[in-house]
């Protein structure tokens, strides 16, 4: 199991690399660990996939 630093740290290259679609690439390794049955490597996907997620959501709270 990957350590929250490290699913940050991989779901910011997965945006870095795949732009618009690191979400999709994220969720396709995921499906592909399902499919393997390597519940493991699945539960590291979905949560950069998840964490890829949330770091596209817009900013909230108060303006600086």
């Amino acid at each position: 199991m990957l350590t929250d630093v490290d699913i940050y740290r991989a779901a910011h290259l997965m945006m870095h690399s795949h732009g618009g679609d690191a979400e999709l690439e994220a969720a396709k390794y995921a499906d592909r660990m399902l499919r393997r049955g390597n519940r493991d490597e699945l539960l590291n996907w979905f949560r950069i996939w998840r964490t890829i997620a949330v770091m596209r959501q817009a900013p909230t709270g108060l303006p600086h």
